[in-house]
């Protein structure tokens, strides 16, 4: 059976629509010979003097553990949202660590956990959940959530912690 071309038949093209099998059987040889590979010297594959050399093995860094395993399997609450003039909404849960895993960042950190409205704190805007925040010894407030979102990314532990010093300390531009 042989299907038939989509192809309008006004394309203006006089030969007729082949099908696949001629369209290959009709390279032309010029084309052959230019897609041909070109070595210098012999090659010779099967050949016993040439050495099978393996890639060295790559070493993979140390990973960070994952947010579940270091806060449980759920890190964040998940019925996070609020409510405003418009309506109802919901937020990014990354902002919104359950009160177990700002408890162990606070522990990471050496801060205390505090809860507060960090993402609306006034206005027409209400939030339904606080923030699960880590008040460091010098008063600064650090979203336990977002601390706990830098274990989700699969970054290694070099990483992780880098981003763990920006955050405490405020400089963010890290390298």
């Amino acid at each position: 059976m042989r299907r038939k071309s989509v192809i309008p038949a006004s394309t203006g093209d006089p030969a007729p629509a082949a099908d696949f099998r001629t369209a290959l059987q009709s390279v032309p040889a010029a084309a052959e010979a230019a897609s041909a590979p070109r070595t210098i010297g012999t090659v010779t594959p099967w050949s016993p003097s040439v050495a099978v050399v393996t890639p060295p093995a790559v070493a993979t860094p140390n990973m960070a553990p994952t947010a579940q395993s270091l806060f449980g399997a759920n890190p964040w609450s998940t019925n996070a949202g609020g409510t405003g003039p418009n309506g109802s909404y919901g937020y990014n849960p990354y902002y919104f660590a359950t009160p177990q895993t700002a408890a162990k960042v606070a522990q990471m950190l050496g801060g205390k956990v505090v809860e507060v409205d960090a993402i609306t704190p006034f206005g027409p805007f209400k939030q339904n959940l606080p923030n699960q925040m880590v008040q460091m010894p010098d008063g600064k407030l650090i979203n336990a959530g977002l601390v706990a979102a830098f274990y989700d990314r699969g970054y290694a532990q070099q990483t992780v912690d880098k981003m763990i010093a920006a955050e405490v300390s405020g400089d963010l531009m890290y390298s």
